[in-house]
């Protein structure tokens, strides 16, 4: 994910480097200097939206929604392979909120990461706990250990805040 994210800053930080001193083939930040430079950074574009994530990726999905199956008929649990499916499906997703908290400054892998962890523990937290608790409700009334689905679910609860408490700290 680091990867991902210093890749879709990575103008940014070249125009970071170049406010610093440091002599980068990209002037001003804004796009590449040369015209090879160019070829390059198209066919990449081109070979990620087109093929790895317009073509490879919904293959692989359609690869563990089918190995879920057969994990079924073998009397194994389909979960791994459905959440993996899952995963792969968002990609696409994950790549365009990566662009959008994209701000476009010099410090933008900083605001990346920030507002990466901001959805994160504003957004996914929340819904893991409500989730925690439906399961905690089912495992009650199947008799099963519950406890500690209610303290997974305060745990998640409690992220946004010590996060703050954190940063009040610093």
């Amino acid at each position: 994910m680091f990867w991902a994210i210093t890749f879709v800053t990575l103008p940014q930080m070249l125009g970071f480097f170049l406010s610093r001193g440091v002599n980068v083939p990209i002037p001003n930040g804004v796009a590449v200097s040369t015209h090879w430079l160019r070829a390059i950074e198209d066919g990449l574009v081109y070979f990620t939206n087109n093929v790895v994530i317009g073509r490879l990726v919904p293959t692989l999905a359609a690869y563990f929604v089918l190995r879920s199956i057969l994990d079924s008929a073998e009397g194994n649990n389909p979960l791994k392979s459905i959440l993996t499916a899952m995963f792969l499906l968002s990609v696409s997703t994950t790549g365009s909120l990566m662009s959008n908290f994209n701000s476009g400054n010099d410090l933008a892998l900083a605001d990346v990461l920030d507002s990466l962890w901001n959805y994160l523990a504003g957004r996914i937290m929340p819904i893991a706990a409500g989730l925690a608790i439906v399961g905690a409700i089912f495992n009650f009334a199947t008799a099963r250990p519950w406890l500690r689905l209610v303290a997974c679910s305060m745990g998640f609860l409690t992220v946004s805040a010590l996060w703050r408490l954190v940063v009040a700290m610093m």
